[in-house]
């Protein structure tokens, strides 16, 4: 629900790292592959109890990964092939924080499973809607290489569940309840819209 406003805040208001990066030379991909090792680093840290180092080191690979896609446009070298590496990472280092928090916070395996699961099913839903909603010729929303949809769970709302969890773990039970609705709410929503755009 915020990762479209951010990204265009973040394009308004703080654009000049994406410039630096650019005269340097770095390229979108580049930038793709070192916030997924520092997300993977930091899901290694909650996973050895160190929560906030962890949380830490995930908020820069977040930020980082709000300037592949603002690169590749600075550079004019936005590809269908970094859209697939930005997708892939992304869900590579959720999947990834969610596996470590499972550990750390072994109580909560269970629940972290459905979370897993919750994330197969919006992931599925968006790459699924996207790629059916441009065979239909339907336009979506974004200038991103996939088309994504508005909804209650993205990635936004996952760092903050994250930072949450990380800095109060006493209330982690509730919040994954109230993360797993949101993502369920999410599969539905996106159901629904691909059944009005697509039937």
């Amino acid at each position: 629900m915020i990762d479209e406003p951010f990204r265009q805040w973040l394009a308004r208001r703080w654009s000049a790292p994406a410039v630096a990066l650019h005269r340097a030379g770095i390229t979108a991909n580049q930038v793709s592959v070192v916030a997924a090792v520092l997300g993977l680093t930091a899901a290694a840290l909650v996973a050895v109890q160190l929560p906030v180092f962890g949380i830490v080191l995930w908020l820069v690979s977040r930020l980082l990964d709000g300037y592949d896609g603002m690169l590749a446009r600075l550079a004019a070298s936005a590809s269908l092939y970094g859209g697939y590496l930005d997708i892939t990472l992304d869900m590579l280092a959720y999947s990834a924080m969610a596996i470590a928090f499972a550990i750390a916070m072994p109580a909560d395996v269970v629940l972290w499973m459905v979370v897993l699961l919750g994330y197969v099913l919006a992931i599925t839903t968006t790459l699924a809607l996207s790629s059916l909603a441009e065979r239909a010729n339907r336009t979506l929303e974004g200038n991103r290489s996939i088309q994504f949809t508005r909804a209650l769970a993205e990635g936004g709302e996952t760092t903050a569940v994250y930072v949450v969890i990380a800095l109060a773990p006493s209330v982690s039970r509730y919040v994954l309840v109230v993360w797993i609705a949101l993502l369920s709410i999410t599969a539905i929503q996106r159901t629904a819209l691909a059944r009005r755009l697509l039937s």
